[in-house]
Order: structure tokens, then sequence, then C-alpha cells
């Protein structure tokens, strides 16, 4: 996502710091920082707008190089760009926040309703015992007896008071905990949902771009081996240009299922990368391993029948894997399985390579080498 290039329709003005009557307070930058820091938090992980925010944040806070401006620190803040970039943001998130905008709006009410009673029963209750206190200030200068019993009248008045408001605040609290825990419940969906490629229904690239990292640092932390899989369908733009889209679309479903049931452990990591790649991360699994749950996928695909073409559309797959090697970083073990899936391909496609363990040149390693014809 490009924010500085957005065209919001009503631009928020911002003065410039020049323009502003004292310098500005270290609480007022914490304040705009913290904003901009919440921004980032949520917005979506393949987005491009969470290292964007977090330039912002150095910038606002320590005079780093706005974004777009070059590496070279700033003399003054522009606040005009920060309000450009964060004008476009929101107009771009719009939609994802409509999602939740609704069940937000009722939480926020339901607070205000809740609290509103509990200040109207409060209010009663404290009348109440103020009416209390006064008959007992008026019974002091009264006979003893009767001081004494306006007195106990008064404590035990005021103890039911108090049991009223425990009683109130406690299912005010009880209530306000279950629809945050729905709320939150809902959010979590709504952020699932998002995680999920919508024709395949596997995990999408950005959940591999997360769990690609966590996977190497767990395998340093316990010593365990893991492995990765790239998967590409053979021949897949012949089955479009062929047979059309939607038959491609079937393909893609069903090498999408296969690969579900091939790698069936809660831990294994099936995810779309986009177009026909496919990638499999699979946690605590030796090399061995792999190679046969590869073969397994193999055979499942060469099975396949894809419903509602005219012709007979035959699928096959090559895969690359690669182990994961102490101490190095995602893109290294990546470049080697991208090279292991190209090697399958130019060793005639429909088979697996395992990869070696030497990391080719990343700056010369072309991500897509494979021919038009993949």
């Amino acid at each position: 996502m490009n924010l500085r290039h957005a065209d919001p329709a009503q631009p928020v003005p911002v003065p410039d710091e020049q323009s502003l009557p004292a310098p500005i307070s270290d609480a007022a930058l914490d304040a705009v920082a913290a904003i901009l820091r919440v921004l980032a938090e949520t917005a979506a992980p393949d987005s491009g707008a969470t290292g964007q925010l977090e330039a912002w944040i150095r910038h606002v806070l320590v005079l780093a190089a706005a974004p777009g401006a070059g590496n070279a620190p700033s003399s003054e803040r522009d606040w005009r760009g920060l309000s450009s970039d964060v004008v476009a943001y929101v107009s771009e998130d719009r939609a994802a926040a409509s999602r939740s905008i609704g069940d937000l709006r009722d939480a926020v009410w339901l607070v205000i309703e809740r609290l509103s009673n509990a200040i109207v029963g409060d209010a009663a209750s404290d009348a109440h015992a103020s009416d209390q206190l006064d008959r007992l200030r008026a019974a002091i200068e009264r006979p003893a007896e009767e001081l004494k019993a306006t007195a106990l009248e008064t404590v035990e008045r005021l103890s039911e008071v108090l049991d009223e408001k425990r009683a109130r605040q406690f299912e005010l609290a009880r209530e306000l905990g279950e629809r945050v825990s729905i709320l939150n419940e809902e959010l979590e969906d709504t952020r699932r949902e998002a995680d999920i490629d919508a024709l395949t229904k596997v995990w999408n690239r950005g959940v591999f771009q997360r769990e690609l990292p966590r996977a190497l640092q767990m395998r340093t932390l316990l010593d365990e081996p893991a492995c990765l899989v790239l998967v590409d369908i053979d021949h897949f733009k012949q089955i479009n240009d062929v047979h059309g889209h939607r038959t491609g679309d079937e393909a893609l479903e069903a090498v999408a299922s296969a690969l579900v049931r091939a790698f069936p452990r809660r831990s294994d990591f099936v995810t779309r990368l986009g177009g026909d790649e496919f990638a499999v991360i699979l946690p605590g699994t030796t090399i061995a391993v792999a190679d046969r749950l590869a073969e397994r996928l193999l055979i499942a695909v060469r099975g396949l029948e894809l419903q509602g073409t005219a012709d007979a559309v035959t699928l096959t797959v090559s895969m690359g894997i690669s182990r994961a090697l102490s101490g190095e970083v995602a893109d290294g073990w990546f470049a080697r399985a991208d090279r292991a899936l190209y090697d399958a391909k130019a060793e005639g496609r429909d088979r697996t390579v395992i990869g070696t363990d030497e990391t080719p040149d990343l700056t010369a390693t072309a991500r897509f080498a494979v021919d038009a014809q993949s």
C-alpha cells in the first residue's frame, strides 16, 4: 500500500510546526506516536501500512527522516505529510473497519447505559443514606434510647446501601465482561477470516510470511527439525488457456484440498502463496518424513478428476523441499526450497526434489524463474 500517493477527498489540515505558539511538549508528541502505534498494530499484515506508520512514529519522536524523504534526518516535523498519509490509510481501511464498527458501537453504548443506570441507582441509594444520616444528626439532641435506636437503624440502612451497591457493581462488571468477551471473539473471527485465502480456504501469503520466521525460531529454540515444501501446479497456464479460468479455479481448489489431506497435522501450515503456488511449513519434521508426505501428495493429485469440463484435465504438481538450518534467515530457507522447485520443473515436473543445504545468492535468485508454461 502506498500511503504517500493516496488522494483523500478532504485532507485534514495540520499546522506546520513553525506556526505553533510554543515548542511541542513531549506529552503531545507521545500522544501522536501512541495513536500511530495503534494504527500500525491493527493494520493488515500484508497491507504495507505497518512499516510506513512506524517510520512516521520515528519521525515524530526523534525527527528521523520522514517516509519518502530519503535517509537524511529532518530539521522539522512534516505534519502535513503525516496528516495526508494517515487520512489515506484510514480511507483505505474503511471497508475492514466497517465490519466491526457496529459491534464496537454496541459495546460503547452498553457501557454508557450500564454506567448511567449505576449512577442513577447510586444516587437513589445515596439519597436514602443521606436522609438517614440527617435523622441521626437530629437524634443526637434527643434522649439516649431514641439516639441508640436511630443509630442502629442508620447502621442497618447504610449496610443495605453498601450491599446494594456491591451487587449492582458486580452485575455491571459481569455483564460488561460477557460483552467484551463476545466482542473479542467476533473480532478474532474477523481477523481469522482475513488470514484465509478466499478461493482455496487455506492460509494466505500473509500467514506464511508471519509463520516462516517463527518456525525457524522454534527450530533453534527446541533443536527440532523443520521442513519447507513449495508446491506448484504443472502447466497451470495451459489449463487456464485451454479449459478456461473456471477450470483453473477448480484445479486450485482440488489441489488445496489434497494438500490439507496430505499434511493433516494441526502444526502443519498449508498456505497459498499466490497464483498456482502453495507452501507447507512442517515443524518437527525430518527430510525423510517430508519427502514421504510429498510423495503421498503426488499420488493424490494424479488421481484428481475435475468436474464440469468437456475434456478430462490431468493434474500433476512439482515440489521442492528444504530443511531448516540453525541460524539461517527465512529468506535463505525459502530460497533453497525455491531452487529445489525449479530443479523439479527442469527435470520433467510431477516430482519432488530435495534441496541442498547451500543457500543460493539471494540477490541473483529469480523468484519465479520457472518458464511461462509452469
